[in-house]
C-alpha cells in the first residue's frame, strides 16, 4: 500500500529557476527510500514538498489517510539553552501529544540514539553528533508513519556515519516509511530498500536496493546452505557493521552484495572459508553479478554529471539492462 503517490510534481522558484520537474514515484508502506544526487540537484527541495513544507508549483502529491509526517533537515538550529530531556517535553507539548504515555517513549529513544547518560546535559554542551542525533530525535516524538530526512549525515565522519546508520535501523519498522537523502550513495545503500537517482531536477531512476546494486557493478553471490543458519547470518551481520557487504535472507537462500572492491572470486573464497569454520554444507553458490557498461556504472554512481537531453536515453538504458537480469528466487 501507498503512503505517498507522486504524479507529476514540480517546483518553481519566483526567479524563475526549476528545482525540480515532472517528479513521479510512490513510497510503500514500510519502505525506506534513498534519493541520491549531488549538490544543488534538488534533492531538499523535493524533500521539503514532500514533507509539506513547501507547495509544489504543479503536479500532486496524494498522502494516505493515516499519514503521520515528520521532517528533519540538516538545517535545523537547536536551543542551546535547554537541557535534551527538557526539549523532548517541549516538542511533545508544541505536538499536543499525551504528556504521559510519551515520557516512557522519550527514554526509550533517548536509549536508542544513546543519549540517556546526557538527558540532564544543556543541548549547547553536546558535541555536534549529539546534536544531530537530538535532532533526529525530535522528529520522532510525535510518532511519524513517514519520517523525511533531509541529509542526516552531512557533516559527520565515517564512524558517525555508520553510528547514526545502526540508530536509524533502530528505529525504522514495518509500519514506518521514510524518505532520506545524501549526496553519498554508499550512505544509502546500508540503510534505503529502495534507491532514486535525482540529478538536475529530475528522477532519473528508481529501484528495489538488489536491483540497483547489480546495475551498479557490485559483486553479487547467492548461496544456500544446510546447518546453523543463524551462526552463519550471525557473520554475515558482523561483516555488514564492517562495511566489507550487505545482504537479504528469504528462509535458507542468501543474497550477499559486496561494497569493496574485491575480486569476484575473492568474494567466493571469504563465504566458502566462513561456510567451513562452522561446519556448513553448501547446496548452491553462484554469481549473479552483471557485466555491465562502466560507464552506465560511473553514471549509476553518481560520477558523471548528466544534462536533461541525456536522461531518457540513459533511463532506457538502465531499463533494458534490468530486464535482462533474472534473479533465482527458489
Amino acid at each position: 500500500m501507498s503512503v505517498v503517490e507522486i504524479r507529476d510534481l514540480s517546483k518553481i522558484y519566483n526567479n524563475s529557476q526549476i528545482a525540480f520537474d515532472s517528479i513521479n514515484f510512490n513510497i510503500l508502506n514500510g519502505e525506506i527510500v534513498g534519493i541520491a544526487g549531488p549538490e544543488h540537484s534538488g534533492k531538499s527541495s523535493l524533500l521539503s514538498v514532500i514533507a509539506r513544507k513547501n507547495k509544489q508549483t504543479s503536479g500532486s502529491i496524494d498522502f494516505a489517510d493515516y499519514v503521520n509526517i515528520s521532517y528533519f533537515s540538516s538545517d535545523f538550529s537547536l536551543p542551546d539553552h535547554l537541557k535534551v530531556f527538557d526539549f523532548a517535553i517541549m516538542l511533545v507539548e508544541i505536538n499536543n501529544v499525551e504528556r504521559n504515555s510519551q515520557y516512557n517513549e522519550i527514554i526509550s529513544l533517548l536509549k536508542k540514539f544513546d543519549l540517556h547518560n546526557y538527558a540532564s546535559s544543556k543541548i549547547g554542551d553536546l558535541s555536534f553528533f549529539q546534536k544531530r542525533t537530538v535532532s533526529i530525535l525530535g522528529s520522532l516524538i510525535n510518532k511519524p508513519n513517514l519520517l523525511v530526512l533531509d541529509e542526516p549525515f552531512k557533516g559527520l565522519n565515517d564512524e558517525e556515519i555508520e553510528k547514526l546508520t545502526i540508530f536509524l535501523k533502530n528505529i525504522f519498522h514495518r509500519d514506518m516509511a521514510c524518505i532520506i537523502s545524501d549526496t553519498k550513495l554508499d550512505n544509502l545503500e546500508r540503510i534505503a530498500s529502495s534507491i532514486a537517482l535525482m540529478f538536475e531536477g529530475a528522477i532519473i531512476h528508481k529501484s528495489d536496493i538488489l536491483s540497483y546494486s547489480r546495475i551498479a557493478g557490485r559483486n553479487i553471490i547467492q548461496l544456500s546452505v544446510d546447518g546453523n543458519l543463524s551462526k552463519f547470518e550471525e557473520k554475515l551481520v558482523y561483516l555488514t557493521l564492517q562495511k566489507e557487504l550487505t545482504f537479504v535472507r528469504k528462509n535458507s537462500i542468501f543474497t550477499v552484495t559486496f561494497f569493496q572492491s574485491r575480486q569476484l572470486e575473492d568474494c567466493f573464497f571469504l563465504l566458502s572459508d566462513i561456510i567451513k569454520r562452522i561446519g556448513l554444507s553448501v547446496i548452491f553458490m553462484k554469481s549473479i553479478s552483471p557485466q555491465v557498461d562502466l560507464q552506465l556504472i560511473d553514471i549509476v554512481q553518481g560520477r558523471l554529471q548528466l544534462g536533461q537531453p541525456h536522461f531518457q536515453s540513459l533511463l532506457k538504458n538502465i531499463d533494458a539492462l534490468e530486464n535482462s537480469l533474472d534473479i533465482e528466487e527458489s
